[in-house]
């Protein structure tokens, strides 16, 4: 960060206007689901990034409304 400057650096970037919003609701709602069955740590770990993800996706979608 600089004066005038700001780098940000990610491994994933996709733009507000390529999210689809139900998809992402969908795959919010899967993994959600899935986090209530039993499943090994491993599986919940994998899970909870897909859910950070989908809802991660949304809230972008819904601040770009603004």
């Amino acid at each position: 960060v600089t004066a005038d400057r700001v780098a940000i650096l990610t491994d994933m970037a996709i733009r507000a206007e390529n999210i689809d919003e139900a998809r992402a609701e969908e795959a919010r709602l899967r993994a959600e689901s899935r986090l209530k069955e039993k499943i090994t740590d491993e599986e919940a770990a994998r899970i909870q990034g897909a859910l950070v993800h989908a809802t991660i996706q949304i809230k972008v979608k819904h601040r770009r409304r603004k």
